[in-house]
């Protein structure tokens, strides 16, 4: 099985959605059962996708990895996978959402993609779908898949955590989802990035210290940065004023939402070089919040943290 880079999930066998995203409802439907008074529920990231809801899942992936799981119970080995993915993402939390369609119950969906073996599992980052497996896999493989899709989901700046879904369990109580951050990530889906700072803010005030916060709000942050920008024009300004601190910022921005970290690091490295007092500080900041997004343990942070300490000391 190939390993499988942050290009890999980009381009290579790369599919475009936006189509099945149009044909699909544009109504957000519910993506998991919904909780009845009277019955508990649990928190659950494996959800069933309808040709109703695909669309509001794939929305997701430009937050989240999404995984998809194209299967039918008539499948070989079929069950045991299915449990050891449901198990294995549940366990990871909300690092990516699970999608499970049923290609006999939806076989208009399956065909929009081009599913025409099962069990076949892909990976949603950015609304691009690319292949992970075909056929039946065990837990070692599929937690290796999962570490790379989380590791290209980081370098492409993919800093939300998927919400869980409630599904009816024995009690009596409904148990409702994570409060937390249900309300930054729908206005995030909203698109209303600077009230999802906010919330973030708020949460923060008293979490302050939180990495999944402090992540989620830098992200929302870069996301309000670029909406409504064109990526090609913030780049081309950047070359074209290269003393101009907003312009390189806004260039490093686009530079890490397309998968190079590397070289919105250095660029920003660069402007901390070049510039004294409120500037250098301006900047040296907009790089800790990107370390944050991709992550203290990303081989690119590291490098970044050993030049900019060469470059203020």
């Amino acid at each position: 099985m190939d390993d499988m880079s942050s290009d890999s999930i980009h381009r290579h066998d790369a599919v475009d959605l936006s189509g099945l995203a149009a044909a699909a409802s544009s109504a957000d439907s519910p993506v998991g059962p919904a909780a009845h008074v009277g019955s508990a529920t649990a928190r659950t990231w494996v959800v069933e996708g309808t040709e109703e809801n695909f669309n509001s899942l794939l929305q997701k992936s430009v937050q989240h990895p999404v995984l998809v799981e194209f299967t039918t119970p008539q499948a070989h080995g079929v069950k045991e996978m299915e449990s050891l993915l449901r198990r294995v993402t549940d366990e990871a939390a909300g690092k990516w959402l699970l999608v499970r369609v049923d290609i006999d119950a939806q076989p208009r969906l399956a065909q929009s993609l081009g599913v025409k073996a099962v069990p076949m599992l892909v990976a949603v980052i950015g609304g691009q779908l690319a292949p992970l497996a075909q056929g039946t896999i065990d837990e070692q493989q599929f937690r290796q898949l999962t570490e790379q899709v989380i590791q290209a989901a980081t370098s492409a700046g993919m800093v939300g955590r998927a919400e869980p879904v409630m599904v009816e369990v024995s009690s009596e109580e409904p148990v409702g989802p994570d409060p937390r951050t249900v309300e930054a990530e729908k206005l995030m889906d909203a698109g209303k990035f600077d009230e999802a700072v906010a919330a973030y803010d708020a949460l923060l005030a008293s979490e302050p210290n939180d990495p999944v916060l402090i992540a989620g709000r830098n992200g929302a942050a870069l996301l309000g940065r670029l909406d409504g920008k064109d990526p090609a024009a913030l780049l081309t300004a950047a070359q074209q004023r290269p003393d101009d601190v907003d312009a390189q910022l806004a260039a490093a921005d686009v530079e890490l939402m397309g998968g190079r970290p590397a070289d919105a690091f250095n660029r920003i490295i660069q402007v901390v070089r070049s510039t004294h007092d409120e500037e250098r500080e301006t900047a040296r900041t907009r790089l800790l919040d990107l370390f944050e997004m991709v992550g203290q343990s990303a081989p690119e942070v590291a490098a970044a943290r050993r030049s900019l300490a060469a470059v203020l000391f």
